[in-house]
């Protein structure tokens, strides 16, 4: 048993594991996920999709393995900071003497005065004594910088718990449209209103951002909060998270009978809308091309995002057969019987999609404790000094820091040297 604990509680398992569940982030974010299986056997060869498939590369995130290595992960952390744990407080509190430190200092130098050295290297406080060394000086510096590895494991272990929570726990939405109009946030209480919806463009006509300006309604008290969410860059309303995701074309559809508008609806790409007058007659927005032109293939393109020669993407069906397919400029319409349908007023729509992820303050608390760790570990490197004072006078100085232990031997080298310079040239 003590050998499985020192085993499972090591460094080496724990960067082992850091390492695989890396390997498998990495191919998380390279390897599209939540396809169906098709997707992977034919984007990838047999071999390789069948590898990808029985691997669970495929949703990396929620396979069994990964949930396994992330939980003994976990645990690794939380078995060395809880066995860590002990040592750092006695350490805190009686781990720094003079006696201890000059079991382990080393001797760096001769000083005449060791106070005033130690006090350009940034000892405050010094303490002064007589053991059985002798008389001694001894002072020491960032003990806080102890704690910076173990604060670090800590960190590393609240997000990866706050994330795995929220991977449990949240839930998302999608809510698409185009400005004005309003719907509901899945089986929530809200609603959501897009307000203004901007694709902006580069001088060579490539996108810059999109930005949408929305409102989100409590429809039990009534209360609105309003916000605007863009790439990279979401607002929260009401504790929802809501996130600029995509965008596509959107268009009027106009259903006429006769010379009688009878019917109207916005239709974004890949949506259609039933003619209420004409059961089983319904038409799908399939595509819009703001730039419309055949390619070499035959298939419909756009050579640009201006509005030069719009085109539509039709799909007609009756009693779910489809009658036929087409491309529709501005100008047209479609003619079943007595019923015209047309399609006016393209514009962009946007996708935001609505998280809900009661545990990313802990994330956001973990990933905050790591910072500080950084800190203490990188920036306030525990130092001791120390001087016994030989039978001419002068002292002896040592020197010990846990971190850094050369350099911090010859910055106080340095600093000797600086003084007895200094001294020099004062006695001329």
């Amino acid at each position: 048993m003590k050998k499985l604990f020192r085993i499972l509680f090591s460094m080496r398992s724990a960067l082992i594991l850091l390492g695989i569940l890396v390997a498998a982030c990495v191919a998380g974010s390279v390897i599209p996920q939540g396809k169906e299986a098709s997707f992977y056997l034919t984007e990838y060869s047999q071999k390789a999709g069948g590898a990808i498939l029985a691997l669970g590369l495929d949703d990396v995130f929620h396979c069994p393995w990964f949930v396994v290595l992330t939980g003994f992960l976990c645990l690794n952390l939380l078995g060395c900071s809880l066995v860590r744990f002990p040592v750092l407080i006695r350490q805190t509190r009686s781990g720094f003497t003079p006696e201890t430190f000059l079991k382990k200092g080393e001797e760096l130098c001769d000083s005449t005065d060791p106070e005033t050295l130690f006090a350009h290297c940034g000892f405050r406080r010094l303490y002064k004594g007589e053991n059985e060394y002798g008389r001694y000086i001894y002072g020491v510096k960032n003990k806080a910088g102890i704690w910076g590895a173990w604060l670090c494991h800590l960190g590393i272990l609240i997000v990866i718990t706050g994330f795995g929570l929220g991977q449990m726990k949240q839930v998302q939405y999608a809510v698409y449209g185009v400005p004005g109009q309003t719907k509901q946030i899945g089986d929530t209480k809200y609603e959501l209103s897009i307000d203004d919806f901007d694709v902006s463009l580069r001088d060579d006509a490539t996108v810059e951002q999109y930005l949408a300006s929305i409102t989100m309604r409590d429809t039990k008290t009534g209360g609105e909060m309003s916000g605007q969410t863009s790439v990279n860059h979401p607002c929260t309303l009401f504790g929802l998270r809501c996130y600029q995701n995509s965008t596509g074309w959107a268009a009027d559809a106009q259903i006429w009978k006769e010379d009688e508008l009878i019917q109207e609806a916005v239709l974004c790409a890949g949506e259609y809308v039933n003619v209420e007058d004409k059961d089983g007659l319904s038409v799908m927005l399939s595509a819009f091309y703001p730039d419309y032109i055949q390619g070499e293939d035959g298939m419909p393109q756009t050579a640009s995002p201006q509005m030069n020669n719009p085109a539509y993407l039709y799909r007609l069906y009756y009693q779910n057969e489809l009658l036929g397919m087409n491309i529709l400029k501005a100008d047209e319409a479609i003619t079943v019987d007595a019923y015209t349908i047309i399609f006016t007023d393209p514009r962009s729509y946007t996708l935001i999609q609505i998280k809900r992820d009661p545990f990313t303050p802990i994330a956001a608390l973990g990933a905050l404790i790591v910072m500080i760790a950084l800190i203490l570990a990188f920036y306030l490197r525990t130092a001791e000094a120390g001087a016994v004072q030989k039978e001419d006078g002068t002292w002896k100085v040592f020197g010990y820091s846990r971190k850094g232990g050369a350099e911090f031997a010859g910055m106080l080298k340095e600093k000797q040297k600086e003084l007895e310079r200094g001294s020099g040239q004062e006695a001329r």
